[in-house]
C-alpha cells in the first residue's frame, strides 16, 4: 500500500452517452486493474460523477481511460 503522502484524490464528471451503456461497470474493472480505489454513480442530468484515489500514476492511467473511451467503444 502507498504512503498516504503518495496518494492522490481526483474528483470528476463524465458527459456524454455514458448511462445505460455500462460505463461505470468498465470503470470499477479499470480502476481494480491500477490499484484505484473509489466511487462513482449516475446523476439526474444523465452524467456520471464520482471520485479516485491512488497513487500518482494509477490516477493518471485511470484518467486517461477515462478520457480516450468512447461509449461505442467494444470493451474488454
Amino acid at each position: 500500500m502507498a504512503a498516504a503522502s503518495d496518494l492522490l484524490a481526483l474528483d470528476f464528471e463524465v458527459f456524454g452517452t455514458v448511462q445505460g451503456v455500462f460505463f461505470r461497470k468498465y470503470t470499477q474493472r479499470k480502476a481494480k486493474e491500477l490499484g484505484v480505489r473509489g466511487w462513482c454513480k449516475n446523476t439526474e442530468q444523465g452524467t456520471v460523477i464520482g471520485q479516485l484515489e491512488g497513487t500518482g500514476g494509477a490516477v493518471a492511467a485511470m484518467y486517461d481511460f477515462g478520457a480516450s473511451v468512447s461509449v461505442t467503444d467494444e470493451l474488454p
